[in-house]
Formats: structure tokens, C-alpha cells, sequence
């Protein structure tokens, strides 16, 4: 009896779960298919604009004097004396007696040289009286008819003592010359840069004394790539020279030349550039300077950022559909920050500037920025 009763119980429960079931199955709703939006990356644009743009090439470099004298000792000796300007800064003109080499043996080689003159002159004129004689002489004696040779005329002797004259008068003016190398004389108004002798010092001939320059014109070295150099002629161009770091400060230079050959380390031609430096504010040697040197202009020319190349020469554009594309260009000249195009890019065409992690050919963008404005509720 219990145990049908228990199957009873059990069938009971199997029906009202079936039907709980069934029920449930009919209540349940179907949903229905969605649609999400698609994610589109924002990006910003900006206006591709075709125009003549002028190349400008920055350069830097450091000032140098354009005259560097190492002066050296002609002569030899003790040096007696020195000008209170004979220090590395000192400043001189043209013509200042800098150091004084002792005189004294150069005295007495001119007044030796002066008394070899005087006995050589002495000796033409006693010369010139004896052939003068012998011409009498042999006027007297000879046949008629009959000519003198030279020895007889003292031709000769007479020649040998105006050479002598010449010898003499040429070891004078050597004398006077060591005499007047006993002095180092500025040959230019400048500046020491480095004294290498004292008071007191014994020189030779060839020994350094100093080193000094002129201070009325200095110059600047500036190394130009070499793939600029087709883009600009500098000579005679004025550019200005920017101090970098202290008051930043700046001056004027005109470009004066090239030099003549390409720099070996590393590839750059460099232009060299004047400064006067006879004015009170004038740079000092060794100032560091920047500049831009104008190049030419060159027409119909693109300006494009860096960002907005994908590949090396390959521009992300984006097209009236919202859509990017990737596109080969031509580049002219890489600069810093942009990049001259000169083919490839039509004007008005909108170019992204977002850097995109994966760029698809026909990949769909919403831009929200173009040419540095908000664009709003602008959907693909």
C-alpha cells in the first residue's frame, strides 16, 4: 500500500513540473535583433593647401676670430720688456710695441755692417782713381793703334769693389731689419688670446711669444647638410645670429663664402658667415649662435606634419566618405616638425594627423577636430 502510494506522489510531481514547464516555454518572450552601433575611431584633419613655400635651413655654429696670429721670435735673445697689455685679454692697436728681445748684439751688428759699408764705399773710390790712372798710364806707353785690355783698365777690380759696396749695403739693411725684430709691433688692432713668454725669458728664432687676433671681423662656421645646399645661395645674404642661453642677444652677420669641400665626418658643407666685430656688443670668440638661412622659394609645395605619414613617404587621407586611405607622395625636403610635399597631396584634401594604432585601406573615422576646430556631430 505504502508503495504505490509513493509512485502516486512521484507521478503527481513529474505532471505539475511538465506543465510548469510548458507554461514558463509559453510565456517566454523572443528578443529582438539588435543592432549596436559601430566603433569608429576619432580623428583629427587638417586642409591640405598648395602654395610657394620658402626653404628655411637652420644652421649653428660657434664665432672665431677671421685672423689668428701666432706671432713667433725672428731673432734671438732675452726678452727685456713687455707691454702692460701682454695678458690673454688684453687689447692693442695697430702698430703697439707688444715685447722688447735685448737690442744689444744687433746694435753692434749694424754698427759693424755700417763700417763694412763705409770701407767698401772707400774702396770703389780708391778704385775708380786707379783705373782712371792706369787709363793715362797706358795712354802714354801704347803704339798707336794698339787697345787696352780690361786688367789693364782695372775693369774688373773696379766691378768687384761696387759689388762689394752692394754686399755691404745689403748686411746694413739685414741689420736694421734684426734690429727692428727686437720688437713684436701689432700688426692690427686685436686682442691676446694667449702669451707664451714672460720678462726675462730667453727666445730663439721660431719660438712662440704669442697668440693674438683681430677683433674687427669675426666669423661663424655653419655646417649645412648636404642635401640643403641645392635649395639655397647664400653669398651675400644677411642672417642673424641668435645667442643661445644668457640674454639672448643677437647680431648680424653676412654670409661670405662656402668652403671648399664637403666635411668628411659627417657629410655637411659648411658656409662661413662675417660678423664686424669693432662694435661695442660684438660676440666674444667662442659664443655658441643658431640662425636660419633663407633658401629659395619653391612652388606649389605642401606642408605636411610628420603625424600624418604613416610609412616614411605615405600620407593618411581622409575622403568625402569618411573613410582613410594611405598615399604614396613625393617628398621634397624633411624638415623638423614638416615635411614639404610637392606631389601627391591635391589642395583642399583633408589629411588625419591622429596616429592611428592600424590603419585599414577604407577603414570608416569620425572626425572631430579639422584644422584645429571642433567639429561636432560630424558622423560617417
Amino acid at each position: 500500500m505504502k508503495r504505490n502510494f509513493r509512485i502516486l506522489i512521484a507521478v503527481a510531481i513529474f505532471i505539475a513540473g511538465l506543465g510548469s514547464f510548458f507554461l514558463l516555454a509559453k510565456l517566454k518572450k523572443t528578443p529582438l535583433p539588435a543592432n549596436p552601433p559601430k566603433p569608429f575611431q576619432e580623428v583629427e584633419t587638417i586642409t591640405a593647401r598648395k602654395a610657394d613655400l620658402q626653404v628655411s635651413i637652420p644652421a649653428q655654429g660657434t664665432i672665431e676670430p677671421a685672423t689668428l696670429t701666432r706671432a713667433a721670435a725672428e731673432v734671438e735673445g732675452t726678452v727685456i720688456a713687455v707691454s702692460p697689455e701682454f695678458e690673454a685679454g688684453g687689447n692693442f692697436k695697430a702698430g703697439d710695441v707688444l715685447l722688447e728681445i735685448d737690442p744689444s748684439d744687433y746694435k753692434a751688428a749694424l754698427a759693424q755692417a755700417e763700417a763694412s759699408l763705409a770701407d767698401a764705399k772707400l774702396a770703389v773710390v780708391q778704385e775708380e782713381m786707379k783705373a782712371e790712372q792706369a787709363k793715362r798710364d797706358w795712354e802714354r806707353i801704347a803704339t798707336p793703334g794698339q787697345q787696352p785690355n780690361d786688367l789693364v783698365l782695372r775693369i774688373p777690380q773696379l766691378a768687384a769693389a761696387r759689388a762689394r759696396v752692394d754686399a755691404a749695403q745689403a748686411a746694413v739693411e739685414k741689420a736694421i731689419r734684426d734690429l727692428e725684430r727686437t720688437k713684436l709691433r701689432a700688426p692690427y688692432d686685436g686682442r691676446i688670446r694667449r702669451k707664451l713668454v714672460d720678462l726675462g725669458t730667453h727666445v730663439g728664432k721660431g719660438t712662440g711669444l704669442a697668440e693674438f687676433y683681430a677683433t674687427g671681423s669675426l666669423e661663424v662656421r655653419l655646417p649645412i647638410p648636404r642635401q640643403d645646399a641645392a635649395f639655397f645661395d647664400p653669398a651675400g645674404q644677411e642672417i642673424t645670429l641668435h645667442e643661445t642661453g644668457g640674454q639672448k642677444r643677437s647680431w648680424k652677420a653676412v654670409i661670405d663664402r662656402t668652403e671648399g669641400e664637403i666635411q668628411r665626418e659627417n657629410r655637411s658643407i659648411v658656409v662661413v658667415a662675417r660678423i664686424d666685430g669693432s662694435t661695442p656688443d660684438a660676440p666674444l670668440p667662442g659664443q655658441f649662435v643658431h640662425t636660419h638661412i633663407a633658401g629659395r622659394t619653391l612652388p606649389d609645395l605642401v606642408r605636411v606634419p610628420r603625424r600624418a605619414f604613416v610609412k616614411s613617404d605615405r600620407v593618411m587621407v581622409v575622403g568625402d566618405g569618411h573613410t582613410v586611405t594611405t598615399r604614396e607622395v613625393k617628398i621634397l625636403r624633411t624638415e623638423k616638425e614638416e615635411v614639404l610635399v610637392s606631389e601627391g597631396i591635391e589642395d583642399g584634401e583633408q589629411l588625419c594627423v591622429t596616429a592611428l594604432t592600424a590603419v585599414i585601406e577604407g577603414m570608416e573615422v569620425k572626425v572631430v577636430s579639422r584644422d584645429g576646430k571642433e567639429v561636432k556631430a560630424d558622423t560617417p
